[in-house]
């Protein structure tokens, strides 16, 4: 039997073959772990907010134009003149009351907040969600 050097040379090659699959192999699974990093994140609700107040002291907030908004992860904190706040949220027994009772809060829809007491002026009403404020504003008086 006769041994020539093509042998060792092929071996070579499929070694340095395995290698460059390997190499690729690490970057490819580099790239896609940092990947997650350039991915935009899931923006905020840009909404038009109009409020209003009547003299029973209800604050009625309107859905003026923008973004549609999830009316469970919606809370109004309305906050008083001497700074004590008040957070409502839809649930049961919830003293917000959205117009329509539907699952979003759209384009000329609104939510009223019985607040519970006339309002004295100066209230602070904060309209978020859990990761945002989509609008914050002061009542102008018990007037409407």
């Amino acid at each position: 039997m006769h041994t020539t050097g093509n042998h060792s040379t092929a071996v070579s090659e499929v070694v340095g073959e395995m290698l460059m699959i390997a190499i690729v192999l690490i970057i490819v699974s580099v790239f896609s772990a940092s990947l997650a990093d350039y991915l935009p994140s899931e923006r905020s609700p840009s909404v038009s907010i109009m409020m209003s107040n009547d003299t029973a002291g209800n604050i009625i907030i309107w859905h003026k134009g923008g973004d549609w908004v999830r009316t469970d992860v919606l809370k109004v904190i309305v906050s008083d003149a001497g700074g004590m706040p008040a957070t409502y949220t839809l649930k049961s027994e919830s003293p917000l009351l959205p117009v329509p009772d539907s699952q979003a809060f759209d384009l000329n829809d609104n939510i009223t907040v019985r607040y519970g007491k006339p309002l004295a002026g100066g209230e602070e009403v904060v309209l978020a969600t859990d990761r945002a404020v989509i609008f914050s504003g002061r009542v102008g008086g018990g007037r409407p």
